[in-house]
């Protein structure tokens, strides 16, 4: 084989520094047989260079790759073992392919990384053929929560951050915070404490914040307001709508069941959905139980005026058309009505935020969703540090790859 062919397969492979001695397959593996270069070498202990032989390393072999379904060890062999003059302590010398007394190399590490990130441990164990115990401490390595955001917000001059909760298990929450317009996970908190938040937000050069997108959570309002003073606290409007649904529905059960004592069945399904996808029939029936039931009349219109709220053409517009729904909904006999004329003059400037910039937390939401994909690979996850950091494994940029 031509000499240059030798050597494109050494870079391929990145054996560079390394002499490649003898390529042995087997039926599911290929391993390379290898020798260390010599290099001039230095004690680790004492930094001397006083140094003479003292012996070869025993040969070991490590996995290296995983290409074309085959697991590619390394054999190193003639790892050269020195003893300091100075210090009078013997020491091997280290490859830099290698970290010390680990059975993968760092181009193991990371396809260890790569496959983790789409498949289960146990899935990724069984292909490598190497313990759930090693794919844990790679990654624990690898993802270090100490070093976020920090590293994923280097190259970003603005931030506009968005806040959410979701379920590790059960009724146990964790916290994601994100950059809705880089499109960029920031971090994955492993409770939904404030004071956690509060620890990881505070991480982030608050004059670089412009925007903070949030739903309808007081302490996260808040602590928003208390770290980036100078940013505009935008509440989602999916979470403005959703609550208007919700109260539109609690007030429809309190007639039902309450008023009417379960002896009518009042439908759910035409008061939730938007009056302009209602037919012609649909209209009609609407108007029939609004007037059968009219208690409902200030819900349903309050629901549908927040709804033509996020047309508004201005921030000036929207904010004649939302003082025009709280004026209404405190006029109203019902007190539930009233309340909700409260929270929404309380959210008052958050919700017209959303003018501004048109902010949203959809991205958000859909990294629970993917979130929520990569829990049914995994198979369910126990550990809520092992969690954190696969969950944040599936949302590294391509970059911190590279090494593959």
């Amino acid at each position: 084989m031509a000499k240059g062919h030798l050597n494109d397969i050494t870079n391929l492979l990145g054996l560079e520094g390394l002499r490649v001695i003898q390529v042995v397959k087997e039926e599911d593996f290929v391993v390379i047989k290898v020798q260390a270069k010599g290099e001039r070498a230095f004690c680790p202990h004492c930094g001397s260079k006083h140094l003479y032989r003292h012996g070869h390393a025993r040969p070991r072999r490590v996995l290296h790759a995983f290409i074309c379904g085959k697991r590619v060890y390394l054999e190193i062999w003639g790892l050269q073992r020195w003893k300091c003059r100075s210090c009078g302590r013997t020491f091997t010398w280290r490859l830099e392919i290698l970290r010390p007394r680990s059975r993968l190399t760092n181009m193991a590490e990371m396809w260890v990384l790569w496959l983790l990130k789409f498949m289960s441990f146990k899935e990724v164990a069984k292909l490598l053929h190497i313990s759930y115990g090693k794919i844990k401490k790679v990654l624990m390595d690898f993802v270090r929560m100490a070093d976020l955001p920090g590293s994923m917000i280097d190259d970003l001059e603005e931030l506009h951050l968005g806040i959410d909760e979701h379920s590790f298990r059960h009724q146990d929450m964790v916290i994601v915070v994100t950059d809705v317009m880089a499109k960029r996970v920031l971090g994955i908190l492993k409770d939904d404490r404030l004071s956690t938040l509060e620890e990881f937000l505070k991480k982030i050069p608050s004059q670089r914040v412009k925007e903070v997108c949030i739903d309808m959570k007081e302490g996260f309002r808040k602590l928003a307001q208390r770290l980036f003073p100078k940013a505009n606290v935008v509440v989602d409007h999916f979470h403005i709508i959703a609550d208007g649904n919700r109260r539109m529905d609690e007030a429809r059960r309190i007639e039902q069941d309450v008023r009417n004592k379960r002896k009518v069945r009042i439908p759910k399904k035409i008061f939730l959905v938007g009056f302009e996808r209602l037919s012609e029939g649909g209209k009609e029936k609407l108007d029939e139980l609004l007037s059968q039931y009219p208690n409902l009349k200030d819900f349903y219109w309050a629901k549908e005026a927040l709804r033509k709220l996020y047309s508004a053409r201005d921030k000036k517009e929207a904010l004649r058309q939302l003082e025009l729904v709280i004026i209404n909904l405190k006029a109203s006999d019902d007190a539930e009505a009233r309340r909700w004329a409260n929270t929404l003059k309380r959210w008052r400037e958050p919700i017209l935020n959303y003018f501004d910039n048109n902010t949203t937390n959809a991205y958000t939401e859909g990294c629970n969703t993917k979130v929520k994909m990569l829990k049914r690979i995994s198979f369910g996850l126990r550990n809520i540090e092992v969690y954190v950091r696969k969950m944040m494994l599936g949302f590294l940029p391509q970059k911190f790859f590279h090494t593959i």
